[in-house]
């Protein structure tokens, strides 16, 4: 689901999909792109990381998308949904700052299908003992 999800992400660069479930029961899902209301990177003259030439995996708040999992995250406190033992499944892993926010929030696993260039998300994960596995 999260991988089809993935496909309706309007991001140029990295489309990215994520499902929360608990029980059998998704509780939310998202795909990472700019916040509601606000100009898509085509409207601004570009991606912000490619201008700049930001390398993929680095300066992950320099961008003017939200990443799917955050969007999650986001989304549940909005509507008081609680996260906290859920499952985690993403397209790819998350980020070193969504890896904190599942940590916080409590999450008790999460799958990604692609890798993402960003090793301080595994020692975040690691040091928050969450687990983390890479599907085929």
């Amino acid at each position: 689901m999260a991988l089809d999800l993935a496909k309706t992400s309007h991001c140029g660069r990295n489309q990215v999909g994520c499902v929360m479930v608990r029980d059998d029961k998704v509780l939310v899902s998202a795909v990472n792109g700019v916040v509601e209301g606000a100009a898509s990177c085509a409207e601004v003259g570009g991606c912000l990381r490619e201008i700049h030439k930001i390398p993929s995996g680095t300066a992950a708040g320099f961008c003017n998308a939200v990443c799917a999992e955050t969007r999650c995250v986001c989304e549940a406190a909005r509507d008081g949904i609680a996260l906290k033992g859920a499952t985690v499944y993403c397209s790819h892993r998350p980020c070193i700052i969504c890896m904190k926010n599942l940590a916080v929030i409590g999450v008790d696993a999460v799958y990604y299908k692609y890798g993402y260039p960003d090793k301080h998300s595994d020692a975040i994960a690691q040091y928050a003992g969450l687990k983390v596995v890479q599907v085929g």
